[in-house]
């Protein structure tokens, strides 16, 4: 309605608005607690995981739930026999829950007071260690005959054929749905010359 001055003024006439313009404001309100709820679940650390870095570059994401074990595996550089460390996140802390290996190679074998071994056909297996590692392990990767892995219950992380002598590190993280989606193929790239 017109002003006699001109402007131009809206009256109020106590009638809400009808039902398809209030349908309309409510599906842009649920569209926005939607679309803020999305954006948040994938920028904000949730979801447990592992982070594989090189020389402080990062190398990829692999889940990892709550109370799931990965594996370091390698072969031992002196008696060529294989290892796996069996590793649980604690707190935030890396812990060796179990150890197999074939024979007690240098440096290899049960610490008095470290679990119990027993043998487990060709395998020496060390139960209930419970050796909490710290924060991360980093790992001075060894030749293609070493063949050092990280292993997930979903993934398997090959390290040796591109990285010997590089150091890796393995850090529990919390990971966003993001990278989780888009940053979880750690396998390493090897450089091939040109």
């Amino acid at each position: 309605m017109a002003h006699p001055t001109g402007e131009r003024r809206s009256v109020d006439t106590g009638v809400s608005p009808g039902p398809r313009v209030a349908a309309f404001r409510l599906t842009i309100a649920v569209a926005l607690v939607v679309v803020a709820a999305v954006a948040t679940a994938a920028a904000v650390p949730l979801w447990p995981a592992l982070r594989l870095s090189v020389d402080e570059d990062r190398l990829g994401h692999l889940p990892l739930a709550e109370g799931e074990l990965f594996t370091l595996s390698y072969v031992h550089s002196i008696d060529h026999l294989p290892i796996e460390e069996y590793i649980e996140v604690r707190d935030g802390n890396l812990v060796v829950d179990s150890t197999r290996l074939r024979q007690f190679g240098a440096g290899m074998g049960h610490r008095p007071g470290e679990g119990t071994g027993r043998a487990d056909g060709e395998w020496w297996v060390i139960e209930d260690m419970n050796r909490d590692i710290g924060p991360e392990v980093a790992i001075r990767v060894g030749a293609p005959s070493v063949d050092h892995r990280v292993i997930t219950p979903d993934a398997e992380v090959r390290l040796s054929p591109c990285l010997a002598t590089q150091r890796v590190v393995v850090e529990p993280v919390r990971a966003t749905t993001l990278q989780l989606l888009f940053d979880t193929d750690p396998q390493p790239e090897c450089d091939t010359p040109h």
